[in-house]
């Protein structure tokens, strides 16, 4: 089945640090690492762990962040296809510092970083694929490829954190399956509890929204009844890409036909796999490993 992600493109430069850092003075850390970062980068390696025929959108350059941003994608097996060569273009670069509790801060910049062009894909290309992943970032490409998933029939997972407040609601209303965090489903709809905002984006989309909520888990509505999953209770190390995690295993999820509480049940196990490592791509279940030890029964 074939997959095709679409967003921010990101560098991660990853620091583990600890509670004593000394403004001003060299700091000794316990860890750094280079990963590929960014809600749809992300999600696209994690969903070509588990499987799938993974395609991601976006433009490379003549430079190291895109050398770095290339390999990674090509380590987790996501296919080049549509990938272009632009060589004034460059990944987006963040400093992601996690604390000994995993909670992590991020400073990054777009210096450099093109967002992708519609015009620079054939339409009919995008009709083979099975389901489209996209960020609430590049949101010119975006909400063009979720108008043509519309077209096309092809269900659409959403990835939106923030963002303008009316493309926020066009992306809303054209996704199949929008999966928002709290903070953006509270700033969307001005309600503070997920199972007021749950019912208050009954207003702008059909889709089956999911809430997701950290630790807190992950809320959505079935029947207009509220379904909360539970977050797998890990020893977390680094919160990094547990979101992407949970999205590209939700869509996984989704593809291999299971039903909505399955669905959560998957995402929300993957994600907790994800959180016991530094780094949101260190540890990238395969179908395998969730055969194996999901706590569901999950078929190919």
């Amino acid at each position: 089945m074939k997959v095709l992600c679409s967003g921010l493109n990101v560098v991660d430069l990853l620091v583990s640090v600890t509670s004593d850092i000394k403004i001003g003075y060299k700091n000794e850390t316990e860890g750094i690492k280079i990963q590929g970062g960014a809600p749809a980068g992300n999600a696209s390696c994690a969903l070509a762990s588990l499987g799938f025929e993974t395609y991601f959108l976006g433009y490379l350059g003549d430079n190291p962040l895109s050398t770095v941003a290339q390999s990674e994608l090509k380590r987790f097996g996501v296919k080049e296809d549509f990938l272009f060569f632009r060589k004034e273009a460059s990944p987006a670069v963040a400093i992601v510092q996690i604390d000994k509790k995993g909670e992590r801060t991020v400073l990054y910049s777009t210096e450099n970083y093109i967002p992708f062009s519609f015009l620079d894909i054939d339409e009919d290309q995008i009709a083979g694929f099975d389901l489209i992943l996209v960020d609430g970032y590049d949101t010119e490409i975006n909400l063009h490829l979720l108008r043509l998933a519309k077209r096309f029939g092809i269900p659409t997972v959403l990835d939106m954190e923030s963002g303008n407040l009316e493309v926020m609601q066009q992306m809303l209303k054209l996704s199949t399956h929008p999966i928002l965090p709290l903070e953006c489903a509270q700033n969307i709809t001005g309600e503070k509890t997920a199972e007021a905002c749950l019912k208050s984006l009954q207003d702008f989309t059909t889709g089956q929204v999911v809430i997701t909520d950290g630790a807190n888990g992950a809320f959505t509505l079935k029947n207009n009844m509220v379904l909360h999953q539970p977050s797998f209770k890990v020893k977390v190390v680094d919160t990094t890409g547990c979101g992407d995690a949970f999205h590209a295993a939700y869509a996984a999820a989704l593809l291999k036909g299971l039903s909505l509480e399955d669905r959560l049940i998957y995402a929300s196990f993957y994600a907790s796999e994800v959180a016991k490592y530094f780094g949101g791509r260190t540890c990238l279940p395969t179908s395998e490993f969730m055969q194996q030890n999901a706590p569901i029964l999950v078929t190919n």
